[in-house]
């Protein structure tokens, strides 16, 4: 009877055990899953919306910036010459500067976000090698993950910092050389043996875990850019964005024709 007891018992281990690993193994995909919409997915959508519809934008945003300046220009004349006071053009055009000087900033920001977009789409790792390296971290991370290895030493924590950092760089070799320098901390022979409730509390922590995370990655599809996703691989789509963009430009240019002409002829008088 006892050894039919204990034949049970590491029965019910083993099962605990494998449904553990199983658990694991989902907790490690997602995380990934995870990391590529925030670290590669996103940032190449971003890139691929600012080259493609960016570039316009901007063109729109600074025009309106100048249209601004010129209205404000105009009113800042006007009401000089209804107070019969001498037009300062010089004060004029440093209150208007002052007063846009955030607008742009922001302006600024976006013109560097296109440049930045151009360098990201033009040094994009080949499709195999990021396969690779995400391939290396999961391998990695499920030894050394804190959040399904709660007993890491300080060593394993330790190679844990240098696995992520190597990840979050993109460097292949050296996730590579890392998982044989560190061979021994990464799996160490004597692994530590769990209760059956210590394995039931990290499969509640895990199922806890993974529910967490479907919910964050479902939340991040449900925001830009990927909302556009499929709509900005789309000439079609693309095309009519531009020309919608491009109209309105032509009715900013109009407009801040009138504008110049209106403040000549203030200034003037």
């Amino acid at each position: 009877m006892p050894m039919l007891i204990e034949m049970m018992q590491t029965n019910t281990l083993e099962t605990l055990q494998h449904g553990l690993n199983l658990l694991k193994e989902e907790y490690i995909k997602l995380l990934n899953d995870k990391d590529v919409l925030l670290h590669w997915g996103k940032p190449q959508l971003e890139a691929l919306y600012s080259i493609r519809i960016g570039t316009l934008q901007v063109e729109n945003l600074e025009l309106q910036l100048r249209i601004k300046a010129l209205k404000r220009k105009i009113q800042m004349v006007q009401s000089a010459l209804n107070r019969q006071e001498q037009v300062d053009l010089i004060a004029i055009e440093f209150e208007v500067a002052t007063e846009l000087a955030r607008v742009e900033e922001q302006l600024m920001k976006e013109v560097e976000k296109i440049a930045y977009s151009k360098i990201l789409l033009t040094s994009l790792s080949s499709p195999e090698k990021s396969a690779k390296l995400r391939k290396l971290f999961r391998t990695l991370a499920k030894h050394l993950h804190p959040d399904v290895n709660p007993r890491l030493t300080e060593q394993q924590i330790e190679v844990w910092h240098l696995v992520l950092k190597a990840y979050e760089n993109g460097h292949v070799e050296k996730l590579q050389a890392l998982s044989v320098i560190y061979q021994k901390e990464i799996q160490p022979n004597d692994q530590p043996v769990f209760t059956e409730d210590e394995i039931e509390l990290q499969i509640e922590i895990l199922r806890e875990g993974i529910k967490l995370l479907q919910e964050e990655i479902l939340h991040i599809r449900q925001q830009f850019p990927f909302t556009i996703e499929v709509q900005i691989k789309d000439e079609l789509w693309v095309k009519k964005q531009k020309d919608i963009i491009l109209f309105e430009i032509q009715k900013l240019l109009e407009l801040e024709k009138e504008l110049n002409e209106k403040f000549a002829l203030l200034i003037e008088l």
